[in-house]
């Protein structure tokens, strides 16, 4: 969620039926969030969420210097003051116990989990050679916290078709001629992308568009998460001309963006915790 017009991108999502953050929360995060940007000299500074916890809550923001996607440096606060940046958790076992992990977050980010990852096992021949017992590892609560940040941004977070543009340099940068989605193109799902560097192949991806363009269409479209058992609801509020696009396996995840405007963004509020009832809700 873009800081520039933060207050009014709130109260178009309380209109929708998201619960978002108190009169005084709104103030205090957008101006420090003012101040991170001028301390780091970000060239663009987003408000990314909020993760719930028992005792205290974590505000997310991130921000970046010349390229919205390689340049990105996460930031959580306690009290929507100070700002202490996430850490970049590189350990695969990491991500694995966070995944599993279901205890809730406390609010203390020295806090110790121990998690049981899943058992592995030896095959060979259509039968099992050897099978090592489920390893228990400490996880962090800092650490925790980063690898979800990373893991809903790089499978739900999003932005409209064109709202980025890619410079004949590789950089990724907002499209300042962006005007938006009209309302044909509004609830069509190819029109929306996922807001990360891409994972599948330039060519795949302006394959599947009969009016591809090259410094617009380099990103996966949110129609390949949806074929890897992702699920979106989309809700089109006709009277406010706004677009709500919420993810279902982390519930919580929400793009909206307001048609024939160049205003969209994303924002998560929950707990941090992986629908796994999803295949049984319908």
């Amino acid at each position: 969620m873009d800081i520039n017009y933060f207050k009014e991108s709130l109260d178009s999502l309380m209109h929708s039926g998201v619960t978002l953050l108190s009169p005084e929360e709104m103030i205090l995060i957008e101006n420090s969030l003012l101040a991170l940007q001028a301390k780091n000299r970000f060239t663009y500074i987003y408000f990314w969420g909020r993760i719930n916890g028992i005792e205290r809550d974590y505000f997310i923001a991130f921000g970046c210097l010349r390229d919205c996607l390689k340049d990105r440096k996460f930031f959580y606060s306690l009290d929507g003051y100070q700002w202490l940046m996430l850490p970049f958790l590189q350990c695969e076992r990491g991500f694995q116990a966070t995944l599993l992990c279901r205890q809730p977050f406390c609010g203390d980010p020295s806090s110790i989990n121990c998690v049981k990852l899943d058992p592995s096992f030896e095959t060979g021949a259509n039968h099992i050679i050897s099978a090592n017992l489920p390893e228990e590892i400490k996880l962090k609560e800092e650490d925790r916290l980063a690898a979800v940040v990373f893991i809903i941004t790089e499978e739900c977070a999003m932005c409209p078709r064109g709202a980025l543009y890619k410079l004949t340099d590789g950089r990724v940068v907002p499209n300042q001629m962006f005007r938006g989605l009209n309302e044909l193109q509004c609830e069509d799902l190819s029109f929306y992308q996922i807001y990360r560097l891409p994972r599948n192949d330039l060519r795949t991806n302006l394959s599947k568009r009969s009016d591809y363009n090259y410094t617009i269409d380099f990103l996966d479209s949110i129609e390949d998460v949806i074929a890897k058992d992702h699920a979106f609801s989309l809700n089109l509020l006709r009277n406010e001309r706004f677009i709500v696009i919420k993810s279902l396996i982390w519930q919580g995840m929400t793009f909206f963006h307001k048609i024939n405007s160049h205003k969209h963004g994303f924002l998560y509020i929950g707990d941090g915790k992986q629908n796994n009832d999803f295949p049984f809700m319908f």
